[in-house]
Parts: C-alpha cells; sequence; structure tokens
C-alpha cells in the first residue's frame, strides 16, 4: 500500500514539474507572452537619458542671438499637481459611486493636498503673485498637456482609426479612460518655476524644504542675450505638448514657438539619446545623442541693435512711440542686414508674461515687416512708372497736367494742390513740365493715377507679381515650415487659392498711387526697390545664411526706362523740390560717395507714412530699405529722418563704404 502511494505521489510530483516546465518554456519562448515581456521589463528596466542639446542661433558675424545656460528649476511631482485638475476628481467620483467611498477618497488624498496647497501659497510669495496665478500655472503648463497625451493614447489604444469624441460621446467617460492611461511623465518631477540667480536658488531651497512632492533641479534654459534686438524674427521656444504634431517628442522637451526657433526647429532639436542596461549593469542597447545643428542668419545683430535703439529713443526719433518696421537688404547678395519692428519685447521673459503680451493693443509680437500689410502709398510710384514705360503706356518726356485746380469727379486730388492751392504744372513749370522724372520727385498723385489707369488690370496684377508683391516675400529651404507672412493684396476682390480676383476698373487710379486695396508689407517694398538697384533683376531675400541665393528673374526693364527712375529717385534727396530733400540737407552722403536714391509715402485712412529707396557706394556696394512708420502723416518728415540715419549706420558698419 504504501509503495502505491509512493507511486503516485512521485506521477504527481513529475506531472507539477513538466507543468512548470513547460510554462517557463512558453514565458521565455513565446514571443507574444505577457510574461516575456515583463521578463524583458526586469532585463532592460533601467535606461540612462542622453539628453540632446538645442543648436545656437547666430548672426553673420557669429554672435550668439539663442543659447543654452545651465540653470535650476523648482519642480512639483504630478501626484500634488494632479490635485489642481478638476478632470483627476472626475475620474476619481466615476470609480467611486458610494458617498462613503468618496469621503475616503478625500482622506487619502488630504496629506497631498496639503503639501499642494502649502507649495501653492510659498511659490505666490516666492513669485510675489496671487495663488490663484499659480493654480493656474500648474494646470496650464504641467496638468493640461499630460492629461492631452493620456486623453490621446487612451483614444489610440481603443479607436485608432475612428473619430474619439463620436465614438465616446460622454465627456467624462472620455475622461475616465484616460485616466486608466499611465505615462512616464507622471512619475517625473515637472518644472514649474524657473530660478534665476545663485541667490534664489539659496532662498528656494531653505524656503520649499519642508515640503514633500517639491523639490529643486539642475536643467538647460534657453536664453537670448540681445534680450529684445531682433525679438520677433529669432523667435523663441516653449514646452512641447501633445496639441504640436510634433513626432517623437515627449512631456518636458521644449520646441520652437515662432519666428527662427520654430522654422529651423528640425535643424536645432537634435535627438535625445539613451542607454539600457540589464540586471547585471550591463549595456544592452545604446542610442546616440545628436546635438542640434547652430543656425546663421544673415542679419548683424550689432547695426540691428543699434536700429532699434535709435526707434526707442525719444530724443533721436520724431516718431518715437509709433510702431515702425524696418528692412534693411544688401541688394547683391539678397541677405537682410536688419529686419527691425517696434514695438518689442524681451525674449527671456516673453513666456512669463505672454497673456499680457498676446493683448496688448500694440502688438509688440508681431513681425511688421512680414506679417502685417498695409497700403504702400507713393512708395509704389516708381514700380508703377516702370511698368506704365515697359509697355508703353507713358513717354519718358511726356507731360501729364497737375492743374492749380480741383481734378474731375473720382479722381484723386494731388497732395500739392491740397496743401498749397498749386498744382506740379506751376512747380516745373520752368523744368521740363510734369514728365516722369519731376513726378517722381514731386510725387505727383495726378500723374500715377493716370498712367496706371492707362493699363489693363490684369497687365497691373502680372507686373506687380513680377516685383514680389502678392506673394510670401521670404522662404526657407525647409520643407513644411515657413516664417508666419502675409502676401499682401494685388485685387479688389479676396483670393481664393489660385484665383485671383481681377482689379476693378475704378481702382486703377488708386493702386497707381498705391491706395484702394492695394497691401504690402515692408519686405515686398524693399525686393521691389532692391529689384530696381540691381537694374531690374527680381530676386527674394534670404534671413538664413545657409539657403541658396534665389536665382531671381529678369524684369526686362530697358536702360533708359531705369534712368529715369533714378534721376527722379535722386532728385527725391538730393535737389530742391524732392519730397524728402529737407530731411537730407547736411547728411553729406555724396560727398562720402554714396549716392542715395529715394521714395517718400503717405497713406490716408490707415494713415501711415513710407519711406523706401537704396544707396550706392562707388564700389558698388548697394542697399536697399523700406521705413513704415504706422500713423505717420508725411513720409519725408515722419520716415525720412529714419532712412538718413539708418544709411549712416549702414556707413558706420561697413556696407557701404
Amino acid at each position: 500500500m504504501s509503495d502505491k502511494r509512493l507511486k503516485i505521489f512521485a506521477f504527481f510530483c513529475i506531472g507539477i514539474t513538466a507543468v512548470f516546465t513547460i510554462r517557463l518554456a512558453n514565458m521565455q519562448i513565446a514571443p507574444h507572452s505577457i510574461w516575456q515581456k515583463q521578463l524583458e521589463k526586469i532585463k532592460t528596466g533601467k535606461s540612462t537619458q542622453l539628453a540632446s542639446l538645442r543648436g545656437r542661433i547666430l548672426d553673420r558675424n557669429e554672435k550668439v542671438l539663442a543659447d543654452n545656460e545651465a540653470c535650476f528649476t523648482l519642480c512639483i511631482d504630478y501626484k500634488l499637481a494632479r490635485l489642481a485638475d478638476e478632470r483627476f476628481w472626475i475620474a476619481q467620483s466615476m470609480r467611486n459611486s458610494d458617498p462613503s467611498a468618496r469621503l475616503k477618497i478625500k482622506e487619502k488624498y488630504q496629506e497631498d493636498f496639503n503639501s499642494l496647497n502649502e507649495a501653492v501659497i510659498k511659490c505666490a510669495e516666492f513669485k510675489k503673485c496671487k495663488s490663484q496665478e499659480i493654480i493656474e500655472q500648474i494646470n496650464s503648463e504641467i496638468n493640461d498637456p499630460i492629461w492631452k497625451l493620456r486623453l490621446y493614447l487612451a483614444w489610440k489604444r481603443k479607436y485608432p482609426n475612428k473619430n474619439f469624441e463620436q465614438e465616446v460621446r460622454d465627456a467624462n467617460e472620455r475622461i475616465r479612460m484616460a485616466s486608466e492611461v499611465d505615462i512616464a511623465e507622471m512619475h517625473q518631477p515637472q518644472s514649474l518655476l524657473k530660478l534665476e540667480s545663485d541667490d534664489e536658488v539659496v532662498a528656494a531651497q531653505l524656503k520649499f524644504i519642508n515640503i514633500n512632492g517639491v523639490q529643486i533641479q539642475p536643467a538647460d534654459n534657453r536664453v537670448y542675450p540681445y534680450k529684445n534686438t531682433a525679438c520677433q524674427l529669432i523667435g523663441w521656444v516653449k514646452p512641447w505638448n501633445p496639441d504640436d504634431n510634433e513626432p517623437n517628442y515627449s512631456l518636458g522637451d521644449m520646441t520652437g514657438f515662432s519666428g527662427v526657433e520654430y522654422v529651423c526647429e528640425p535643424l536645432l532639436r537634435g535627438r535625445d539619446g539613451e542607454i539600457v542596461y540589464n540586471i547585471d549593469g550591463q549595456i544592452v542597447n545604446e542610442t546616440q545623442r545628436e546635438l542640434g545643428s547652430d543656425v546663421k542668419l544673415t542679419i548683424d545683430i550689432e547695426l540691428q541693435q543699434k536700429i532699434e535703439n535709435l526707434l526707442n529713443n525719444p530724443n533721436l526719433n520724431p516718431t518715437f512711440g509709433s510702431a515702425v518696421g524696418i528692412v534693411i537688404i544688401d541688394v547683391n547678395s539678397t541677405d537682410i542686414l536688419s529686419m527691425a519692428s517696434v514695438p518689442d519685447f524681451d525674449l527671456n521673459e516673453v513666456r512669463s508674461k505672454y497673456s499680457k503680451l498676446i493683448s496688448d493693443k500694440n502688438k509688440p509680437l508681431l513681425n511688421r515687416n512680414l506679417a502685417e500689410i498695409y497700403p504702400p502709398g507713393s512708395s509704389a510710384k516708381p514700380i508703377i512708372l516702370a511698368m506704365a514705360l515697359a509697355e508703353k503706356k507713358v513717354q519718358i518726356n511726356e507731360v501729364i497736367s497737375c492743374p492749380s485746380s480741383l481734378p474731375p469727379q473720382g479722381w484723386p486730388r494731388c497732395w500739392i494742390y491740397r496743401q498749397y492751392s498749386y498744382g506740379h504744372d506751376e512747380q516745373w513749370a520752368y523744368e521740363g513740365g510734369n514728365n516722369a522724372r519731376n513726378a517722381i520727385r514731386g510725387s505727383c498723385n495726378v500723374y500715377f493715377s493716370h498712367i496706371a489707369d492707362r493699363m489693363e488690370p490684369r497687365v497691373i496684377q502680372e507686373w506687380l507679381e513680377n516685383f514680389g508683391f502678392g506673394t510670401n516675400a521670404l522662404q526657407t529651404t525647409l520643407s513644411n515650415r515657413n516664417f508666419v507672412q502675409s502676401p499682401g493684396v494685388i485685387s479688389s476682390g479676396k483670393r481664393e487659392a489660385d484665383y485671383l480676383p481681377p482689379i476693378r476698373g475704378i481702382e486703377r487710379k488708386l493702386f497707381g498711387i498705391g491706395q484702394g486695396s492695394f497691401r504690402s508689407t515692408p519686405l515686398q517694398v524693399a525686393n521691389a526697390y532692391a529689384a530696381l538697384a540691381r537694374g531690374g533683376y527680381f530676386q527674394k531675400s534670404r534671413i538664413i545664411a545657409t539657403d541658396p541665393i534665389d536665382p531671381g528673374h529678369s524684369l526686362n526693364l530697358r536702360k533708359e526706362h531705369l534712368a529715369v527712375i533714378y534721376d527722379g529717385m535722386y532728385a527725391v534727396v538730393n535737389e530742391s523740390g524732392g519730397t524728402a530733400a529737407s530731411q537730407f540737407v547736411g547728411a553729406a552722403f555724396e560727398s562720402q560717395g554714396i549716392k542715395v536714391y529715394g521714395k517718400t509715402g503717405s497713406t490716408e485712412r490707415p494713415y501711415h507714412a513710407w519711406f523706401a529707396g537704396f544707396a550706392k557706394d562707388r564700389s558698388q556696394n548697394t542697399i536697399a530699405f523700406s521705413v513704415l512708420v504706422e500713423g505717420g502723416q508725411h513720409g519725408g518728415s515722419d520716415a525720412g529722418p529714419i532712412a538718413r540715419d539708418i544709411i549712416t549706420l549702414c556707413i558706420e558698419h561697413g556696407y557701404l563704404k
């Protein structure tokens, strides 16, 4: 009997051993086994992240415009931050419908809630702000991005090819589903406050030392050494969140938000690396990090800084307080040497002051040279003359009468009659009459409205497009990324896709004086004048030094036509009767071997002042420029002095010899 029992026990042990052996083999061999996955996690669960370093932004002379700086940040654990999120409490309530269970939930998190409340109060004291502002910051910068990522993953796992909101119509149910998704960011300290100095680090250590879940950690901080200078152009970075549609990013990463930081994000960012170890501490996998590449711009930051200092100095700028856009182009290389837009802001403070800046009626965040459009006014007249001469709608010496009387109904009045009660016929009576040269010199509205009215609307549009109007003025070679810019308006109706509405016949005369529906950016105006300076060859300008020079196209303008345009623009600045001559008296550019060719412009309803043109030295170094003053009344007196001073600065910096 005992032998029989012994045999049964032996068979039982063999059977159990066989089952465990088979199961162990299944755990290690079966490719889709959940245990196999857990084993892999144990074997490769330890890793070290190798953070990439964002590339720098440099100016044409290698001056650093954006860099990385080691810093310390005050961080808060997500287990505290989540308690400020209403969605967290909704999810808890859905899991526990019983009132007594809900009471236990509050008791469970009471200690963490007290820590959060203490942290918020001390942060508010530290920043000298209201506690509610800290709560809003926790929700916007920590809770919202994490929750959006959890919601996104819940959608992709359950309904990868369907609309989440249509499949799960109950918002609370979507919250419950997202609450079941666990992501790494929930277990990592989240940045709350940047500590600006060693004194702040010490003060924060003392203030928050006894709060569990709050700690100080080292980090990289994006810094902008030139602060306000070229701020709209350089742009800034922000924390990545799931709404950005950027692949291969995670919470805590920074991504370009605007300007060059956004456009050149693929170059600047680089790629994080990782070292994975097994349980014995041996490396089983290694991904090398790739440091971000530096991006070099064409601008001269010191020239730009001097220009912006000029604009922000009430003793030097006659239009101080007005919004201004300035573009300076090296005509021969197509490089943009300066792109200034005021009012401006400090790039190092933009994230903390963003809500105030975005609501500022003066629009400091706006790059006026790219994204805002204005009627070009009389700055368009040399362009209109070039096309009318090419189309044989006017002759060089043809006189178009501008009498000392009101024009027929429907025609623009000449500004000189409005101010002085006489016309250009009287002014140029002994100087060849109101011909092409003198019409530019005196900016005659009657002359230019008549020659524009002689051309077909589509012909005007074709010429404007050839001069760079009605299209983006600045492009980069990076796919799917470009600067925020407006193409302007060169029609009487709204452009839709490839359809360009015509200019209404009644508006042709207004286009001739740069008004009506005609709208352009300061960069477009500068590009057009650079084309005139090249002898009638149009090229888009570049801002990123590694971008190829635009091959451009010829405008097929005759030399004798260009000569009369140059002559008129020279007279604007240098001769009596020129609309900007009084502003350039004493500048002595001619004695330095530098010739300045310019054109004033002013518009009504809306009121703006322009000065555009180009300057050339004996060695054929040439700059083209445009100056736009919002609210300006007169191109000569409001924009002219600024143009004169930026030419002087270009001489000081060697762009004109």
